[in-house]
């Protein structure tokens, strides 16, 4: 069955079968989340094709955008469980990285003129992800910050 076919109302959660989705409801299901954030998916979508890989088993996507950090252009992914990281390469390699939500102790953002800066406190260190679309900058730490507060 389809996965958009077997999104199932649990109380007020509706869950996506990620793993199991072909790319034409990956695609349906991206667009949703991307127009819910403001994202236009321009500079992830080799990132996004790699994701369902990344994620666990039943493990939701809340929101996404991308931005530069340490210099590469990444996806920032917010799940139900952790914050991921993925940056896959021009033409090989995938860095991924990821930081459970029970482990992130801030996040923060700041806009500029055009682009701005999510910061993500764990308890180790401080990650930087610059360039974000100002537009997204607000909704993504907001997604944040109220999975935080369910999640505790």
């Amino acid at each position: 069955m389809c996965a958009l076919l077997t999104r199932i109302a649990i109380g007020e959660n509706i869950t996506f079968d990620f793993k199991n989705a072909s790319k034409a409801e990956l695609r349906i299901e991206y667009k949703r989340i991307a127009d819910e954030i403001g994202d236009d998916q321009f500079f992830t979508k080799k990132e996004l094709n790699h994701l369902p890989e990344i994620l666990s088993d039943g493990e939701q996507v809340l929101a996404f955008t991308s931005g530069l950090m340490d210099g590469d252009t990444w996806l920032i992914t917010l799940t139900d469980r952790r914050i991921i990281f993925l940056d896959k390469g021009m033409i090989y390699g995938l860095k991924q990285a990821s930081i459970g939500l029970d482990k992130v102790n801030a996040v923060s953002g700041k806009t500029g003129l055009i682009f701005g800066l999510i910061t993500i406190e764990d308890g180790a260190s401080q990650r930087h992800i610059s360039n974000v679309w100002k537009k997204t900058v607000v909704k993504f730490v907001n997604k944040v910050r109220d999975a935080l507060e369910q999640r505790r």
